[in-house]
């Protein structure tokens, strides 16, 4: 899977990075290569939180008598 990530100084010594398709995956660093390393460490975590609650969440509007092709 490949994610866009943006990268942005904010200051001198102040870097964000973050990944627009992962809501709230947003991380600072004190150089481009902190805020690189932070970034992929924080898409890792999110993807793996997705692995953990999106298969109960998705089991949940499977079976809800409102899922209707694909729309819940």
């Amino acid at each position: 899977m490949k994610l866009t990530v943006k990268l942005a100084r904010i200051t001198n010594n102040r870097f964000k990075a973050w990944c627009p398709a992962l809501p709230g995956c947003v991380v600072f660093g004190q150089s481009e290569d902190e805020a690189k390393n932070k970034i992929r460490q924080a898409i890792d975590g999110y993807l793996a939180s997705l692995d953990t609650v999106l298969p109960t969440e998705l089991a949940k509007k499977l079976s809800s008598p409102d899922y209707t092709r694909g729309v819940a």
